[in-house]
C-alpha cells in the first residue's frame, strides 16, 4: 500500500504587548509579526505531528453489474464523481457481506425508475431486495472503497453473473435470471 505522510511543524513564540482589549494586544502582534519584528529563533518551541493517511489509488478493480448485461469485472475511479458516474447518481453501500465487501447502488435507483438489475438474497436464497440500476460491489474495509482481490473478483462476479427478469407469483415477487447473450440469438 502507498501512504501518504504530512509533516506539520507548529512554532510557539510568547510576546507581551500593551493594549486596551484582547483585540488590540492581537492586532498589535499580528501587524508587528508580519512586519518581521519577532523573528522564531532556537529557543521557540516547536510541535512536530505527523499525520499518516492511506493514499487513495486512481482506479480500484470491482464487480460491474449492469442491467441486462452479464457481470464483469471493472477498473473505476476513485473519486466521488467517478464513483456517482457508475451509478448514474448518489452511491449508497446498499448491502455488506461476510467479509468487508459491499454492493454499491444509486441510492434513488428504483424512485427514479432505473432498469431492474439483480436480486439480493439472504442466507436461505430467498429474494430480501432488487437492485434497480447499475451497481458495483468492492471491498468496503477501509475509508475509501478499494479493489477487490482476484479471488472476491471471481466469486462476486460468478454469484451475480446473470441479470434477472422479476415477476410476482400470488403476493411473493420472484426473480429468474437469463443469459442476455444467448437472449440475442432469439
Amino acid at each position: 500500500m502507498r501512504y501518504e505522510v504530512t509533516i506539520k511543524e507548529v512554532s510557539t513564540k510568547k510576546v507581551e504587548v500593551d493594549a486596551q482589549s484582547p483585540e488590540e494586544a492581537e492586532d498589535k502582534v499580528s501587524e508587528d509579526f508580519y512586519d518581521g519584528q519577532y523573528p522564531f529563533d532556537a529557543g521557540a518551541e516547536v510541535d512536530i505531528d505527523f499525520v499518516v493517511q492511506e493514499k487513495r489509488p486512481e482506479k480500484i478493480k470491482v464487480v460491474l453489474l449492469e442491467p441486462g448485461k452479464l457481470a464483469r469485472v471493472a477498473e473505476i475511479g476513485t473519486k466521488l464523481e467517478d464513483l456517482q458516474a457508475v451509478v448514474d447518481g448518489m452511491i449508497e453501500p446498499a448491502y455488506y457481506f461476510s467479509e468487508p465487501v459491499c454492493l454499491v447502488v444509486n441510492d434513488e435507483g428504483k424512485i427514479n425508475g432505473m432498469p431492474l438489475n439483480r436480486g439480493v438474497r439472504d442466507e436461505n436464497g430467498k429474494l430480501i431486495d432488487i437492485i434497480a440500476g447499475t451497481a458495483f460491489i468492492c471491498d468496503c474495509s477501509g475509508e475509501n472503497f478499494g479493489s477487490l482481490n482476484d479471488k472476491q473478483l471471481k466469486r462476486y462476479t460468478d454469484q451475480f453473473k446473470y441479470p434477472e427478469h422479476f415477476f410476482r407469483i400470488n403476493s411473493e415477487i420472484q426473480g429468474v435470471k437469463y443469459n442476455p447473450d444467448r437472449s440475442k440469438e432469439r
